[in-house]
């Protein structure tokens, strides 16, 4: 099956314009400064949404503009991480109860949420006419950003692959267990099989030493390059803390319950360099192992 792309919202019928081929877009981009990365993972309780909620909030303490799409669909949690209670959430988009802009909160930090909901077998099976019909809505919303970070489902499902093949740019979370950065290689894959255009990031979390996230993250590069012909970039590492499961409790971000905590640290470097690097197509990576995200 061809893979849904994010396009832009449609013109008007009473405005023409010449006939273009159609071309990949991020999330519907109507602006070359908007971005959007797929947060992604080969499997299960990496810590992949707690990622992207401190990234998010990280990012937007720092002035930027983050909308955070949660696409895990069916086990949606964005809402419990951010501390936020959204009232409606992407079920009553799919049914036609409302628009995609109606059921944007806002969270910490300035940072906005797109709610998914979880348990309901519509959230966990999109069809392709769906799907279309929230990537161009989401393409709208993405026209007022700086950044979109989509916490993608886990695994390498039909579902999953659509949001990380339509993202500019990709961080793939995994942790120094074996089962976990194996998922990821078979993650990446399958992405590679079916197009994937961008240079994937990886991010090793839950880590107990530079040394351990560096083997883990050096092997996963090494097999990628050799097996598929795929550069994969070093971002950094997260280490084990106990204030993450602290910060989970208290349903806040730990850049904003422990700030000077080491994940908090390890964190905000990572959206740091995130923000600074530029998307002319360069590859989202840096060289060197430095500091508590090196």
């Amino acid at each position: 099956m061809s893979h849904l792309k994010l396009v832009p919202p449609k013109r008007s019928r009473g405005t023409k314009s010449p006939v273009r081929k159609p071309k990949r877009v991020v999330i519907g981009l109507p602006r070359p400064a908007v971005r959007t990365l797929a947060v992604v993972s080969g499997k299960g309780g990496v810590g992949k949404s707690n990622v992207v909620a401190n990234l998010a909030v990280a990012m937007g303490e720092m002035g930027a503009s983050v909308l955070v799409l949660d696409a895990d669909l069916g086990q949606a949690n964005q809402d419990v991480l951010l501390g936020v209670h959204p009232r409606v959430d992407l079920l009553s988009v799919l049914r036609g109860e409302c628009a995609l802009e109606d059921i944007v909160i806002e969270g910490p930090a300035g940072v906005k949420l797109v709610p998914a909901g979880s348990g309901d077998p519509l959230l966990a099976d999109v069809d392709d006419v769906r799907r279309e019909r929230l990537f161009r809505e989401i393409g709208a919303l993405a026209a007022e950003r700086d950044i979109v970070l989509i916490d993608n489902a886990s695994g390498a499902s039909r579902q999953a692959a659509g949001f990380p093949l339509a993202a500019r740019e990709m961080v793939v979370v995994t942790t120094p267990e074996p089962t976990a950065y194996a998922d990821s290689y078979g993650l990446i894959k399958v992405l590679a099989r079916q197009g994937l255009s961008t240079q994937p990031g990886v991010l090793v979390n839950l880590s107990t030493s530079v040394e351990d996230a560096e083997e883990v993250a050096h092997r996963l590069a090494s097999v990628c390059r050799r097996f598929l012909r795929v550069q994969v970039h070093m971002l950094g590492h997260v280490p084990v803390d106990p204030a993450l499961t602290q910060a989970v409790r208290r349903q806040e971000p730990v850049v904003v319950s422990y700030p000077n905590s080491p994940s908090a640290r390890a964190l905000t470097t990572l959206a740091e360099r995130l923000l600074s690097h530029a998307p002319d197509g360069s590859p989202l990576g840096y060289p060197a192992w430095e500091g508590e995200c090196a």
